[in-house]
């Protein structure tokens, strides 16, 4: 995601491509906080992209998301969806009972300062639903080239939630299998062309990897490492 920290990357070609092929992937997220969160009666979709993962909570809720997202291709997508959709947090005036946020905060430099703006639309009875890359041990130069900053431990993100007036209700690990699979394409690098990160790739894992990381994380591999970390937060 493109944010007024860094305006370099948007990211489009890879949100359509995520779309495109990891139909499994974006409905777990979804999934991953609806078993989390009781039915709110307001969303927003913090860091929206071109709308994948806002389609598939306006289904899962039955409510359309109010979203947040400053690159203008981007926008002009989510708008052409029927969302309404703001280029900053701050000009939102309401509140939300569920704000989420996939794979974003990661691309803002102060996330601390991200997380302080969030807080400040959540409602009373609101939660926070997060969805991180973990485990800085699997960051490749593929990171950097897509705008990353960091990486998050399950310790990093708790201590600027609760810096930011969170308290942690769950976090734990996501995509267990994923872990090991992020650890090959860091030994054997990144080829969206033919190689791992190709549309192939991203099909293969899709269909065949991800059912496996499910069943494993809920088996309780998801306490002890994984890809991605999961987390919901309410205000303090």
């Amino acid at each position: 995601m493109q944010t007024t920290e860094n305006k370099d990357f948007s990211g489009h070609t890879e949100l359509e491509n995520n779309e495109q092929y990891l139909h499994k992937y974006n409905s777990h997220i979804v999934n991953l906080c609806a078993s989390s969160i009781h039915e709110p009666d307001s969303i927003l979709d913090f860091g929206a992209g071109i709308g994948t993962l806002s389609l598939i909570l306006k289904n899962v809720f039955n409510i359309r998301p109010v979203t947040v997202e400053i690159d203008k291709k981007n926008a002009r997508v989510l708008q052409d969806r029927g969302f309404h959709n703001f280029e900053n947090i701050d000009k939102i005036e309401n509140k939300f009972d569920l704000i989420f946020s996939s794979n974003v905060l990661e691309h803002i430099e102060h996330d601390l300062q991200a997380l302080k703006e969030i807080r400040k639309k959540l409602s009373n009875k609101g939660n926070l639903f997060l969805y991180l890359p973990a485990n800085k041990i699997l960051w490749t130069k593929m990171d950097e080239t897509v705008g990353h900053y960091r990486r998050y431990s399950k310790q990093e993100i708790s201590s600027k939630l609760n810096q930011a007036g969170f308290q942690v209700v769950k976090i734990h690990f996501a995509d267990s299998v994923g872990f090991f699979a992020s650890l090959f394409m860091k030994l054997t690098g990144f080829d969206a062309e033919s190689g791992l990160g190709s549309a192939k790739s991203l099909i293969f894992y899709d269909l065949y990897i991800l059912p496996i990381s499910k069943i494993l994380d809920l088996i309780g591999c998801k306490y002890l490492f994984g890809k991605n970390i999961v987390v919901v937060a309410k205000s303090k």
